[in-house]
């Protein structure tokens, strides 16, 4: 073949390669232009609190409408039940495209464990047996990138295991989070970070990690938190969401002296929430009756101080 037939030929599949590309171009803008317009059509059906709903939705998991419509329905327009289904179970075309390149690879992702995993369960041939230890873990998050000790990405992060103890990833633990994130590498992993950082964000998704970590903070076969431990906890959860968070703990080392349990756990959330930042219009015998004794109890030496302090 001659110089002048290799530049023809050459030329020649450029533009055919080009004109393919422009028709895929038109082709998925068409079917992109189509999904929006259905899209509309499904949001013209809704009511206006369902609407509210589904721009919530998608403002915490960035998924479409129509996957928005599809959760909320599935749980009767439950926004907290919807988001947390969403983020424990995302539908496939989200997880493969937000994966970060490349396929999703079994065998890619058991390397992956297997360069945490500790040395004295190498040997194991029976995966119920394998475990990410405390040394393999501060391994793990460091070459995340992230503190263990004062970032909540690791809350997050253990809650999409579900992992049971702290100090310990088994290797069901670790690879059931890492498929549910799509993620058989460290590369993938840190694109997922921001995406998790915004569930603390949100007061939905906050929530599930919240209550995850009763479960996950307690030691095994105690149905109530060591107070140390809850104090340590709602610091690491609650320093900037709660400003009466300091006063709370205070008054539970002086009068209650007791471990915490899950109701009270997670009633302190809601009850963060109603009442951030005073405790004025506090009414234990009317609408704050059902909130437990203890809160009621807190909230009378509070409001005593306050009157104290104004004589």
């Amino acid at each position: 073949m001659s110089f002048d037939e290799f530049v023809f030929s050459f030329f020649r599949l450029f533009f055919f390669i080009f004109k393919k590309r422009r028709v895929v171009a038109r082709q998925k803008h068409h079917t992109n232009r189509k999904e929006e317009e259905e899209e509309d059509k499904d949001m013209n059906k809704l009511n206006a609190g369902q609407k509210k709903g589904v721009q919530e939705f998608v403002a915490v998991t960035r998924t479409t409408n129509t996957n928005a419509i599809k959760y909320l329905k599935k749980f009767a327009w439950n926004l907290q039940a919807a988001v947390t289904d969403f983020l424990e179970h995302p539908p496939k075309s989200t997880a493969s495209s937000s994966s970060g390149g490349g396929a999703f690879s079994e065998s890619t992702l058991e390397t992956f464990f297997q360069k945490y995993q500790s040395e004295e369960t190498k040997k194991e041939t029976a995966t119920d047996k394998k475990e990410i230890d405390a040394e393999g873990i501060m391994r793990f998050f460091d070459d995340l990138g992230i503190n263990p000790e004062s970032d909540l990405v690791t809350l997050v992060l253990a809650n999409k295991m579900n992992a049971q103890e702290m100090g310990k990833f088994t290797h069901e633990e670790f690879t059931s989070g890492m498929r549910q994130l799509q993620c058989d590498s460290m590369v993938k992993l840190k694109k997922k970070i921001p995406a998790m950082r915004q569930e603390l964000v949100d007061s939905y998704a906050f929530k599930a990690v919240y209550e995850y970590a009763f479960r996950f903070s307690k030691e095994e076969n105690q149905k109530a938190l060591n107070l140390d431990t809850a104090c340590a906890m709602w610091e690491l959860l609650l320093k900037d969401k709660w400003s009466l968070l300091d006063k709370w703990c205070d008054f539970l080392n002086r009068e209650h002296k007791k471990a915490i349990s899950g109701d009270t756990w997670n009633q302190i959330l809601d009850f963060s929430r109603a009442y951030n930042s005073s405790l004025f219009g506090y009414d234990a015998e009317g609408k704050d009756a059902a909130w437990p004794v203890l809160i009621d109890e807190f909230v009378e030496e509070q409001l005593e101080k306050l009157k104290e302090g104004m004589k």
